[in-house]
């Protein structure tokens, strides 16, 4: 744990961001070769025996100022002076808990963490552990300000573990004689819990029995999602759409399909030489079904599906942004195995309009935290990014290994438009052949927007099922159709996905010709990768 290695390397200063104080107090006491100070119950207390137990400090006697006097307090200054008088501050680790803002606590601070941090420097020069001074840990729960970060090794806490959480589980089932929660059904509580904080794991177990007589673990997980959902930075839900409901894209449908295996049997892989795909980057028109794909392979891989986005986690405090993309990773690993979506990947991570200048350099940090979490994802997360243009994202964002496989998704070719009219008019007579050569160059979406329109504008005004003719003379009237209104872009992704991606469709690449207008000269087909 990197809190422990931080404390046993004594560095002068550790920045904590928690909203379990309580536990991370707990975490710091339980590592035993320092002792802990903090202000417990109002008054300076050092840990001892188990428990916090006030200290005496020594301070001159105002009626007698040649005498001194004992006394307990929460003066900081009497405090600092205690802990540098004793004879084992090298070993010593004050806990600063401080709800206050993180500026405030920051700047308060700010001299005697300077201070420690040359006694740190000066031990280490001279090879004298013992002249090193004692520690600090703010414990806050807002993340250290960009400007002091500096200062201090910064910690975001982890989440409590699957372990704990069973621990905790189980000590209410002992604490109420097992009429709330059975010994069995504590692990799926556990199970229900992760990604919770400690506070709220406990708390709606405790509601669940108030509300259900019982600790219910559909209870905590539904609590659970709501609450992350109303965070407004990552929404987890369990995905309805498979591949059958998606018209089209063969080819990408048969790798996921194909990869389902060995990630669901990765001995096998391993006995192989393979190692199954994690990370896949999905590029291309809008409304083409990128983001049906994803949730296609999170049902496929029976997981729990996670979407964010880098502008979910943009906030106008500094610092903030960056703490929350942190936390969008931190409980994304908590809460694995998980399959992740990032859509709008090109535009919100492109970089393109950050400067110091223009949002205080906040996007670069953000892309550079982005690329952290990404490279700690776990081997049991499934990343699956979306984008519609990457002009401008930087090549870091595309490098070898970044992702396993990069498809394109282009405009869905004759074949695909059947099976998109089928699956949006499942029912009755109609011609999709005709449809399907009607509405050549649309989108998916438009198609499927194309065939609800006309339903809704046949039904109520006619009282009558739509009919093929009905579709194919509504086609002129669509507007914004993609087609007519951003066909170079449409092209120019063409052209790079010819030369630098796989595709997702046989189909559609083997309509080049037909969407560039002109013929290309080559002589290789389609070759299916897998």
């Amino acid at each position: 744990m990197m809190l422990y290695k931080q404390m046993q390397l004594g560095v002068p200063a550790i920045w904590i961001q928690t909203q379990d104080f309580s536990r991370v107090v707990d975490n710091i006491t339980a590592y035993s070769n320092r002792t802990c100070y903090t202000i417990h119950a109002g008054v300076f207390s050092c840990f001892k025996d188990g428990s916090w137990k006030p200290v005496l400090v020594e301070i001159p006697d105002p009626n007698d100022p040649e005498k001194k006097m004992q006394i307990t307090t929460n003066d900081h200054s009497l405090i600092f002076q205690f802990i540098l008088d004793s004879s084992d501050k090298h070993k010593a680790t004050y806990i600063h808990q401080d709800f206050r803002k993180a500026e405030q606590v920051a700047g308060f601070l700010t001299g005697m963490v300077s201070s420690l941090r040359h006694s740190y420097r000066s031990s280490f020069l001279n090879d004298d552990v013992d002249s090193m001074s004692y520690q600090v840990i703010v414990v806050s729960p807002f993340v250290c300000p960009e400007e002091y970060q500096f200062l201090y090794v910064n910690i975001s806490e982890e989440y409590p573990s699957y372990e704990e959480l069973v621990d905790i589980a189980i000590h209410i089932h002992d604490s109420t004689n097992g009429e709330v929660i059975s010994l069995d059904a504590a692990k799926e509580v556990a199970r229900a819990g992760l990604g919770l904080n400690e506070f709220s794991f406990i708390n709606l177990c405790l509601m669940s029995a108030v509300d259900n007589g019982k600790v219910d673990p559909a209870y905590i997980y539904n609590s659970k999602m709501e609450s992350i959902k109303r965070n407004g930075v990552l929404e987890i839900i369990k995905p309805k759409m498979t591949f059958d409901s998606i018209g089209g894209l063969d080819n990408i449908k048969r790798v996921i399909n194909n990869n389902v295996y060995f990630w669901n049997n990765p001995e096998e892989a391993e006995q192989f030489g393979i190692t199954p795909i994690r990370r896949i980057l999905t590029v291309g028109i809008p409304g083409t079904g990128k983001s049906a794909i994803c949730e296609a392979t999170a049902s496929a891989l029976q997981l729990d599906l996670a979407r964010t986005g880098v502008s979910q986690v943009m906030n106008s405090f500094v610092g903030q942004s960056e703490a929350n993309m942190r936390a969008v990773f931190q409980q994304i690993k908590v809460m694995a195995p998980l399959c992740v979506w990032i859509d709008e990947f090109g535009r919100d991570l492109s970089g393109g309009a950050s400067s110091s200048h223009v949002d205080g350099g906040t996007t670069d940090r953000v892309h550079g935290e982005f690329l952290t979490g990404l490279q700690e994802l776990p081997d049991n997360v499934f990343l699956m990014c979306a984008a519609n243009q990457l002009d401008n994202l930087r090549p870091e964002m595309l490098r070898a290994e970044r992702f396993d496989k990069i498809f394109f998704v282009g405009l869905p070719a004759f074949e695909e438009r059947i099976q998109i009219v089928r699956i949006n008019l499942p029912n009755g007579d109609f011609n999709y052949e005709e449809i399907a050569h009607a509405t050549k160059y649309f989108t998916g979406a438009e198609i499927k927007s194309l065939i609800k329109q006309v339903k809704f504008d046949v039904v109520s005004s006619e009282r009558r099922n739509v009919t093929t003719r009905d579709i194919v003379s509504h086609v002129p009237k669509m507007r914004n159709i993609l087609w007519n209104k951003d066909r170079e872009m449409i092209r120019n992704l063409y052209r790079l996905a010819y030369d630098q991606w796989d595709w997702s469709s046989t189909l559609q690449y083997n309509e080049i010709d037909d969407i560039l207008g002109n013929r290309v000269a080559r002589s290789d087909s389609f070759e299916l990768k897998i």
